[in-house]
């Protein structure tokens, strides 16, 4: 925990040097505003299923750790649509890296013996048609409110199975590969701006993603239907440097 705290901060610092060089506040004032961000999420996901074999009954792959937290990075990028005094409107593109996060489960073969345990990573790479609604509290702070809707890269791999009888039974190492999926997904958000930090803003953001349902690509020609991921859904916590 304490490496993964230290690997955020020394990532902030890096976004906070980054968002400090002219030639991007220059390109900031002529075409947009550019925007980083850093933080960290938690995901559910996961699916308890059954999977159907030729000639046998099929074996049942439960569910028993679906939440999992990571890094989060995202990049977007944003015009000014309309402003007022009350108001002011941003419309833009945000795309964004959740980081592997793992699910886990117990196979039970036959629907007779739980003997095997399983895990594999699922990986999001969301990219959103944004908009940033800036309601002004003062002349230094907005309250944020964030809205996309786009395509989730969602990637699955590295299925693996685990004995769980000290080695009795023997896991089966060819029945699912990686695969990437496209997938509808949607965002939500609610953040604090501080603004006029030297040329640049800082926003603490909440925000809610729903991402989609992902699935592993089956090797076996023996299996009827695939191991999906579930539709997943996660809640981040980051900080926003808008450039």
């Amino acid at each position: 925990m304490k490496s993964r705290f230290s690997f955020c901060c020394k990532m902030f610092i890096m976004l906070s040097f980054i968002a400090s060089l002219k030639p991007l506040a220059v390109l900031a004032d002529i075409c947009g505003e550019p925007v980083l961000q850093l933080g960290w999420f938690t995901a559910k996901q996961g699916k308890s299923q059954h999977i159907g074999i030729e000639g046998l009954i099929g074996d049942d792959f439960s569910v028993h750790k679906s939440s999992a937290q990571n890094l989060l990075v995202g990049v977007g990028y944003y015009f000014d649509w309309l402003d007022t005094p009350r108001m002011s409107i941003q419309c833009g593109i945000n795309a964004f890296y959740l980081a592997p996060t793992k699910v886990k489960g117990d196979v039970t073969q036959e629907g007779l013996f739980t003997n095997l345990s399983y895990h594999y990573s699922r990986t999001n790479y969301p990219i959103y048609f944004a908009a940033k609604a800036l309601i002004p509290c003062s002349a230094h702070y907005d309250i944020a409110i964030n809205l996309g809707i786009g395509p989730n890269i969602i990637n699955a791999r590295s299925f693996k199975e685990k004995s769980l009888d000290g080695g009795v039974t023997i896991p089966d190492a060819h029945l699912f590969s990686g695969k990437n999926v496209v997938a509808f997904s949607a965002t939500a958000g609610l953040g604090w701006r501080i603004n006029n930090i030297g040329n640049h803003s800082l926003e603490i953001d909440y925000q809610f993603f729903y991402l989609g349902q992902g699935k592993l690509k089956k090797v076996n020609s023996q299996l009827k239907n695939t191991l999906r991921t579930g539709n997943s859904y996660a809640h981040a916590l980051f900080f926003s440097i808008a450039i």
